[in-house]
């Protein structure tokens, strides 16, 4: 890891949209780190965000994507309106 700070480091982005992508995000996602899906060595990438709509959601796992909007609505709580984390701000 670099010494940089954490919002300079380099973040992957990978956008995924539709139904015909749907087995590309599972692939990426729910199995395992494989050659025949590149996309899937993004697993290993420390700074690896996957943004996708609810039509290529439609291959993975019930449990999978409930993880994962559990961790948006988690996220939500923790991050304040100006993208600082809430936890630390106290009222005076």
């Amino acid at each position: 890891m670099n010494s940089y700070p954490w919002y300079l480091q380099r973040i992957v982005l990978i956008l995924i949209s539709g139904t015909s992508k749907a087995y590309a995000l599972h692939m990426a996602i729910e199995e395992g780190i494989n050659h025949m899906w590149t996309v899937s060595a993004f697993q290993n990438h420390p700074r690896f965000l996957c943004v996708c709509d609810e039509d290529a959601t439609m291959e993975l796992k019930v449990k999978t994507v409930r993880y994962f909007k559990g961790l948006m609505s988690v996220h939500s709580q923790l991050i304040d309106d100006n993208g600082h984390p809430s936890l630390l701000h106290t009222e005076n």
